[in-house]
């Protein structure tokens, strides 16, 4: 038993480290009034075929929370369910994604608190649905209540979450999500981008998520509304943006595995 415990102590010395991939991106190498690819796609362009003017969103000149001249994303000012950019990650075992997000106005008829809203930060699986419906979980500025909410669609479950924190117009908020898979926790913090203040620091546990939830291939800053009244849309603005996503390799896991089975039988003797 000993011997055996060695040789898998040995392993994970030697193990492939986790795969990491990430993108950091301040949209300063962007021409203005362009998309910002090729880093970048457009959730427009994501199954269902558009409804809007396209591209859904492009760099903008505009100032940062100390008032220096900056690049960054907007949405364009149009009314619908998807509208900015995404980039793809592999799916892995822990997500982090941070961000400097400005709101610039909500929509006039928001029927829900999750039917309209300003700029989202998301985990998504591109591709089965439009950005606003697809399998996904992120934070966004609800335009019913102007305030920062913790948002999940999964197969078999969903939340809707109220951090407690208003997303002030006009002002720049540091907001950051992290996710780690085997505990389906996601720690949320916001800051006040200017003072450094933090607004909100909370983990939420989503009981009942499966492997099918979380296969999350896709990061992504999108606004949309689906309310029908709505004829004043969204409008806000993404920079500073920082995306990492780490695999575990399955030698690693394993190995791990393997180690918890024998202590587990050593303690059943």
């Amino acid at each position: 038993m000993n011997r055996m415990l060695v040789v898998l102590a040995l392993g994970l010395l030697f193990v492939t480290p986790a795969f990491a991939t990430g993108v950091t991106d301040n949209f300063e190498s962007y021409q203005v009034g362009q998309f910002p690819s090729p880093t970048w796609t457009d959730v427009g362009t994501i199954f269902p075929p558009p409804w809007q003017t396209l591209p859904s969103a492009f760099v903008v000149s505009t100032t940062d929370a100390f008032g220096n001249a900056t690049q960054a994303v907007a949405l364009r000012d149009e009314v619908d369910p998807s509208r900015g950019i995404f980039a793809t990650v592999p799916v892995s075992s822990f997500y982090s994604l941070t961000a400097d997000i400005r709101v610039d106005r909500y929509s006039d008829h928001p029927i829900s608190t999750a039917s309209d809203w300003a700029m989202q930060l998301t985990f998504a699986e591109a591709g089965l649905d439009n950005f606003a419906s697809t399998i996904q979980s992120g934070i966004y500025a609800s335009s019913m209540t102007g305030g920062w909410r913790l948002f999940l669609i999964g197969n078999n479950t969903s939340a809707d979450i109220d951090l407690g924190q208003v997303a002030a117009i006009g002002t720049w908020y540091t907001v950051q999500l992290d996710f780690e898979v085997a505990t389906s926790t996601f720690h949320s913090i916001i800051k006040d981008t200017l003072t450094g203040t933090v607004l909100v620091d909370r983990f939420d546990t989503i009981s009942g998520l499966t492997p099918a939830d979380v296969q999350y291939d896709s990061i992504a800053f999108f606004g949309g509304e689906v309310s029908p009244d709505t004829t004043i849309a969204d409008l806000a603005v993404v920079d500073n943006v920082n995306i990492s996503a780490t695999a575990e390799p399955a030698s690693l896991l394993l190995l791990s595995s393997g180690i918890a089975a024998i202590f587990a039988a050593r303690r059943r003797r």
